[in-house]
């Protein structure tokens, strides 16, 4: 008789302890949480001037689009907005100046653009 009790009771402390270990398995693991901080100068240096700015004003796209329409490329009013056809006219540039054809105003076309 002791023997069937205690027989159940390592049963029991053997599926007791298989639940608690499948539900460590399949719990998600937590990160930690990130130490790790980035200085301005750093994430300054991960953008380079080849990628686009988020938002460029009003003025600087006004800029682009007459200076784009001097050279043929735009063939709309300057009107600040960058919509597609100041898109295309930014590829058919980039395209004609062995610049890499995104579409999209940076600080390197937008200096290129005012020296012409």
């Amino acid at each position: 008789m002791f023997r069937n009790i205690a027989l159940a009771t390592a049963l029991l402390a053997c599926a007791a302890g298989a639940g608690s270990m499948a539900a460590q398995i399949s719990a998600p693991a937590k990160s930690a949480p990130s130490t790790r901080k980035t200085s301005s100068a750093a994430a300054m240096t991960a953008t380079s001037d080849t990628t686009h700015h988020m938002k460029w004003t009003k003025a600087q796209i006004e800029v682009a689009q007459t200076e784009l329409a001097k050279g043929g490329y735009y063939k709309g009013k300057p009107n600040g907005q960058m919509d597609a056809d100041t898109r295309k006219a930014l590829k058919a540039y980039q395209k004609a100046n062995n610049l890499p054809a995104t579409g999209r105003l940076s600080d390197s076309v937008l200096v290129k653009l005012k020296s012409v």
